[in-house]
């Protein structure tokens, strides 16, 4: 068995089984690995069949993992890592570095704080260091090469690209969402807002005609309204990219579907009229991969 996986296994079977047991969906895998969802299937098949094991069960349009699969998957990511983290090092040959990075407090607690470990695992070589910030004052004194700015993106001297769909809709702990059924209900609720944002509840609330109901409770930063409403006290308005991982995304919840389109989102920043060091390369490069997949993710939920 050893000398049939070491000659004749495939990596694009290793890869596609790693995006489905991961993902536990032929249908999100295909749409991370560009492929269709039949190729997924018989990616799947090949493999099982080589190993002689079956790695899934297929049943009602859903798929699990079998306890080989389980078995099989950990060993699988690990050596994948190990794959990108050397090939990273060999064809994108960096020595240690530093990136600082200014970085929204909110957007580095939501989304970066989950996801970093990814970058890490690929670019052990490579420290980054975050410098919290929150209202646009602190963007005059920053010495970073890249920055993640909350805005409408125009600024001046400034390269700024999208992170985060603009869409907001409300999200809570599951209690709570279980005593809604309509959003009319939102009045026994506090609702959080953030201060600073360009729209918030009263735009929501508008394009719901739910002219007798306001938001009383507020805050500077959509991280502790999230952290509030993961406590039970209340809703807040999220972006769904946010709330995709992470402590504080386990503990909520969408209860409506209606979104509102807002003016800000989180920006990815640098100056125009200077080159990046490779290390701010590396990292702006694989923060934008990111972000892509996460909102690719988002829109097959």
């Amino acid at each position: 068995m050893n000398k049939i996986l070491t000659n004749n296994i495939q990596l694009n079977w290793l890869r596609t089984f790693e995006a489905a047991g991961r993902l536990l969906s032929f249908t999100l895998s295909a749409h991370e690995l560009n492929m269709s969802q039949s190729a997924i299937s018989q990616q799947i098949q090949l493999l099982e069949h080589h190993l002689k094991q079956k790695l899934f069960v297929r049943a009602n349009r859903s798929i699990r993992l079998t306890d080989a699969g389980r078995s099989f998957l950990p060993l699988v990511q690990e050596s994948i890592n190990k794959l990108n983290a050397g090939a990273a090092q060999i064809f994108t040959p960096i020595n240690e570095a530093t990136v600082e990075v200014n970085v929204n407090n909110s957007f580095s607690v939501l989304w970066l704080a989950s996801k970093l470990q990814q970058f890490n695992t690929i670019y052990p070589q490579v420290t980054i260091k975050q410098i919290g910030t929150n209202w646009s004052s602190d963007f005059e004194i920053s010495t970073a090469e890249l920055e993640i700015r909350y805005g409408t993106g125009f600024w001046q001297g400034f390269e700024s690209i999208r992170l985060i769909t603009p869409k907001l809709r409300p999200y809570c702990s599951a209690d709570i969402a279980k005593r809604l059924r309509q959003p009319s209900d939102l009045a026994l609720f506090p609702l959080l807002d953030v201060i600073g944002t360009p729209t918030g509840w009263s735009h929501w609330l508008k394009t719901m005609t739910l002219a007798n109901i306001h938001a009383n409770q507020f805050m500077d930063s959509h991280a502790v309204a999230a952290s509030m409403a993961a406590n039970g006290f209340g809703l807040c308005l999220m972006y769904d990219e946010l709330m995709t991982q992470g402590v504080i995304a386990e503990q909520l919840v969408a209860p409506f579907m209606d979104y509102i389109d807002t003016q800000g989102s989180y920006y990815l920043c640098y100056r125009s009229d200077k080159e990046l060091s490779k290390a701010s390369v590396i990292f702006r490069d694989w923060l934008l991969l990111t972000s892509k997949q996460t909102q690719n993710d988002q829109s097959f939920t």
